[in-house]
């Protein structure tokens, strides 16, 4: 027997805030492609070629916080719950990253950088907290 259920009505900020995480892992996603493909100038002021990525793992965890980051704000758009689990993987990798260029190379980060990474782990941080109060309400499906 199918049950009748009412849906909820979706509240008016989750379009603003998923339009700015979408955003703002958009650019990232956009200075990752311009920097693994080298399709900028020698002048494009690059954030992936700033940070002091020399180890593959070190690689791999940028990429994941930027992409997992940029489909965790993309289902939130969608009202899709599978933005809680991407949000939190995105923060978990933004957490590593944050960690090993901090121990790696902590003098050497400029002030921007820092910024930068911690932006990375307070966003999806924050999308996830989001996401998971929506899924608890029973706004994402």
């Amino acid at each position: 027997m199918a049950r009748n259920i009412s849906p909820v009505p979706t509240p008016g900020a989750l379009f603003p805030i998923a339009l700015i995480l979408l955003i703002f892992h958009g650019l990232l996603g956009a200075d990752y492609v311009i920097e693994r493909f080298q399709l900028g100038q020698a002048d494009w002021p690059g954030v992936m070629r700033t940070l002091p990525l020399e180890a593959l793992w070190q690689k791999v965890v940028w990429a994941l916080a930027v992409w997992l980051g940029f489909a965790a704000a993309f289902f939130l758009m969608i009202r899709d719950n599978a933005s809680v689990l991407l949000f939190f993987a995105a923060t978990a990798a933004g957490v590593a990253l944050a960690a090993g260029l901090y121990a790696a190379q902590a003098p050497d980060l400029m002030i921007p950088l820092q910024g930068l990474l911690a932006a990375m782990v307070i966003a999806p941080a924050w999308g996830w907290v989001y996401a998971r109060a929506l899924n608890r309400n029973g706004v994402l499906h």
